[in-house]
């Protein structure tokens, strides 16, 4: 079998997807990487980046040898200590949503299978010691896996 699973080219779009977010393409964040699950950012790397990581991967339907599946991601968004940090963390959320497709007139414009009107943002200031702020988003996505 020479394709991926749909599952795993989920992701890959994904963080494709992701690495569009630069100023020149109209959003408000630099993201200098994105970067997969089995990869780890050094403490040096150049900010801000983000972790894209799978979460829970759920069979919603049944159906033959295909099943409908509900797979969440958690992309979190690194940032180096700065003076406009909880704007910063705000814009790149908006960033993450209108490069899904959010606020698109198309419907086609939206990334395949993102599910709508369910989203969550959750900020983590510096403390104790860190040295980096950052925002984690979940989001899901629905898919058609094959099993034959």
């Amino acid at each position: 079998m020479s394709s991926l699973p749909k599952a795993t080219q989920v992701g890959k779009d994904l963080r494709a997807l992701l690495e569009q977010i630069k100023p020149i393409n109209g959003y408000y964040t630099d993201l200098q990487r994105v970067y997969g699950p089995t990869e780890t950012a050094k403490d040096n790397a150049p900010k801000p980046y983000a972790l894209v990581r799978p979460g829970t991967d759920t069979r919603t339907s049944t159906a033959g040898f295909q099943a409908t599946r509900l797979r969440y991601f958690d992309i979190e968004v690194v940032f180096a200590n700065g003076e406009e940090v909880e704007a910063a963390l705000d814009a790149v959320h908006i960033d993450i949503l209108r490069a899904l497709g959010l606020g698109r007139d198309l419907p086609e414009r939206k990334f395949p299978g993102l599910v709508d009107d369910e989203d969550e943002a959750t900020p983590s200031y510096a403390s104790n010691g860190t040295k980096t702020h950052s925002i984690t988003i979940t989001i899901g996505v629905t898919y058609v896996a094959t099993y034959n």
